[in-house]
């Protein structure tokens, strides 16, 4: 069975699209930048010249990208009408089979084979609790797409995370446990970290910063500089941007690694749960 990250039943991603690739890359700036596209999209006829014509006013509309490598797809979009999923508004499944996707910043043929680092690294397993955490409660909803697309293409992040509950319980985080409404919602609130950075930390691309040319350059936190000598959350915090220079307080944030660790903890550990 071939993984698919992007759009799954339960959830989808718009990261390959540019979607977080932007100096404020929060659900409040995201969310209407797609529903703006969404609208002036639904309205432009369906042929390539339109297309390309509303996509570059679209572009030029948009923020300033932070990593230049990464292009920023003004065709990413809402694919339903209460916005809880994203995807690309130039495919034909979006079209009733007609072909856009040559309006985008890719070719067709690169739409359709590019697949995320994720789908080499992550197992099935992984990538349905993630989809699954990622779901508002009741069970059985769509993930939030902004949470999901942050996660799931963070997989040091995701792994630290379940692998952090799992060193505290005795136990591996499987399916069944997310079957749990408490535990749900306590792994859900563990991976909303990566929501909830300081303002203009550069957190959000997990163990990478944005250089000066706009390349990628690995993070370190600089423990010495701050006079610790480490932390055992040391992956979740350097996905997380703890440092000085990231916007991030490493003693607050370790706080809360820890807190909401424990939070799943205490949910896993409910009758039936185990």
């Amino acid at each position: 069975m071939t993984l698919r990250l992007c759009q799954r039943p339960g959830a989808s991603c718009g990261a390959c699209c540019g979607l977080y690739n932007a100096q404020d890359h929060g659900r409040g700036a995201a969310a209407p930048l797609l529903r703006r596209r969404t609208e002036v999209l639904r309205r432009t006829e369906r042929t390539l010249p339109a297309f390309r014509a509303a996509a570059a006013r679209l572009a030029a509309e948009g923020p300033a990208p932070l990593f230049h490598s990464v292009r920023v797809c003004p065709l990413l979009g809402y694919l339903d009408a209460a916005e809880t999923r994203v995807g690309c508004l130039a495919h034909p499944l979006a079209n009733g089979g007609v072909e856009l996707r040559a309006a985008g910043v890719y070719d067709v043929m690169t739409c359709e084979m590019f697949l995320c680092p994720s789908h080499a690294w992550l197992t099935e397993e992984e990538a349905a609790l993630c989809e699954v955490a990622c779901a508002p409660a009741p069970a059985g909803q769509i993930a939030d797409w902004h949470l999901y697309g942050l996660v799931i293409t963070d997989v040091p992040f995701l792994r630290a995370c379940l692998g952090g509950v799992a060193a505290l319980t005795g136990a591996r985080v499987e399916a069944r446990h997310l079957e749990q409404g408490p535990f749900r919602e306590a792994l859900a609130r563990l991976l909303a970290l990566k929501q909830e950075l300081a303002p203009g930390s550069d957190g959000l691309f997990g163990a990478f910063k944005p250089g000066r040319d706009g390349g990628e350059v690995p993070r370190r936190i600089d423990y010495e500089a701050l006079a610790r000598s480490g932390s055992p959350y040391d992956t979740i915090l350097t996905c997380a941007g703890a440092d000085p220079r990231s916007g991030n307080d490493l003693d607050e944030l370790e706080g809360e690694v820890r807190r909401r660790l424990e939070g799943c903890v205490r949910a896993f550990r409910l009758p039936g749960s185990g």
